[in-house]
């Protein structure tokens, strides 16, 4: 965030026609958080001798591995978004308005 070219965006794109096609009576949300919960208890499963772990020792490719068929399409772009719209709305805030990225800007209390 505050590179020339935006905030970037990395997600999924994943239609509800494609999530019912998918799996009937799923809207895509649920779908996207049920593709990423079982790529990790297919890993666990797999690594059941491994005790007790952080996800960021997970080895992510195999756990994308089983969810990107359920995630649609896998888009990276960059977006004009800040923090700076709608701040100070309903209750005044100390927001610098002329850079968008300080910390302040970012930290909501």
């Amino acid at each position: 965030m505050g590179h020339i070219r935006g905030a970037p965006w990395y997600g999924s794109r994943l239609t509800i026609g494609q999530a019912v096609a998918l799996a009937p009576h799923n809207n895509a949300t649920s779908l996207q958080t049920a593709a990423g919960m079982l790529g990790g208890v297919v890993w666990a499963t797999n690594h059941a001798d491994a005790g007790i772990f952080d996800p960021d020792e997970m080895d992510f490719a195999k756990v994308m591995e089983v969810a990107v068929p359920y995630l649609g399409d896998r888009v990276g772009v960059y977006s004009d978004w800040t923090p700076l719209p709608h701040r100070g709305t309903l209750c005044s805030e100390a927001v610098d308005a002329e850079d968008p990225w300080p910390f302040r800007n970012i930290l909501v209390t």
